[in-house]
């Protein structure tokens, strides 16, 4: 049996004794899933892996996508990688930066909601980390939703929401963002395909309006929203060490980045699930 730990009341579990760079019986893949769908986000600690450990360790969890972005919009750090892992990291050469997401704080945000088919999780890893800050902080949308005030659960319940994503946006409106734009229209409330449980689809990066809402009642509707799903009591604050491995639920959680200093390096490896159906 695989033990855990939780990592708070909602969000997130330790995975313990588990080497990702070996084979993983399906029984053990299944069992580690489970945990996984229940907490929204888990931790691996003190791996030392390859970029093809990386990507053999989150096959185990499903098939894998590419990147989520087209080629002509990746950072020349890009070459160097395994077609399925994304560099993220704030290192430059000649001034440009050679992976994706380099600097700062990141809105709190769904990995491509932005897409039709968004992915099911998102796998990263951890190669080099600055002495304070770039914490990535989660919160479980199945808690949130199940405390929704009934006014914003009428008001989002069966209706769909209109997400847009512009490379490399940190916050919305980000002037330094790439401005090759992706739109997709999706429920504001998720029914998740493995435990059939409603969690909440919206994100304050990426959520542009409710349909079928003027657009001041949109507008207020989703900050009231976005203001309930970021509340201390949803999240789950990761604290990266070197050799780290976290995954995360797209269909249930939302995750944003915290600023760390612009003189320290992070370096990120990324892989993701692909999703299995449409969301619901």
């Amino acid at each position: 049996m695989v033990q855990y730990e939780k990592l708070s009341k909602h969000t997130g579990a330790e995975i313990k004794g588990v080497d990702l760079r070996q084979p993983m019986s399906p029984e053990v893949a299944k069992e580690i899933y489970d945990i996984f769908v229940e907490h929204c986000v888990i931790l691996f600690r003190d791996q030392d892996l390859t970029q093809d450990d990386l990507v053999r360790a989150s096959a185990n969890f499903g098939r894998l996508d590419n990147p989520g972005r087209p080629a002509e919009f990746f950072p020349s750090g890009m070459e160097k990688m395994n077609p399925k892992v994304m560099l993220i990291t704030n290192i430059r050469e000649d001034g440009k930066p050679i992976g994706a997401l380099p600097d700062g704080e990141m809105w709190f945000h769904h990995d491509t909601i932005h897409r039709d088919m968004p992915t099911k999780a998102t796998m990263l890893y951890s190669v080099e980390v600055p002495t304070y800050g770039g914490e990535t902080v989660f919160s479980n949308l199945f808690a949130a939703y199940d405390a929704l005030p009934d006014d914003l659960r009428k008001a989002i319940d069966g209706r769909m929401a209109i997400n847009a994503y512009s490379f490399n946006s940190t916050y919305k409106d980000d002037s330094n963002a790439v401005a090759a734009r992706n739109q997709a229209i999706h429920p504001a409330v998720r029914t998740h395909e493995d435990n059939r449980r409603k969690a909440i689809y919206l994100n304050r990066l990426m959520s542009q309006q409710l349909v079928g809402l003027p657009e001041d009642e949109s507008r207020d509707v989703l900050d009231r929203i976005f203001d309930h799903i970021e509340k201390d009591e949803f999240l789950y604050v990761h604290e990266w060490l070197k050799g780290d491995a976290l995954m995360w639920d797209n269909r249930s959680s939302i995750h944003a980045r915290r600023d760390f200093p612009a003189d320290q390096i992070r370096l990120m490896w990324r892989t993701v699930v692909a999703g299995d159906s449409k969301p619901e």
